[in-house]
């Protein structure tokens, strides 16, 4: 077997490695979505609430 076919084996199980952790790292820890952090729509509709 020639170099290039073990380089690129090793390559491609780091690769397949990385993908998956990185996957299981996102169904343990979901991002939070930092535009919707400040949103004032929330805001806007409970006061549009009371003030009915």
């Amino acid at each position: 077997m020639d170099w290039q076919y073990i380089a690129a084996g090793g390559l491609g199980l780091a690769a397949l490695i990385y993908v998956i952790r990185n996957f299981m790292r996102q169904l343990r820890k979901p991002e939070v979505d930092p535009k919707c952090d400040d949103c004032p729509v929330p805001d806007l509709m409970d006061k549009k609430e009371k003030s009915d």
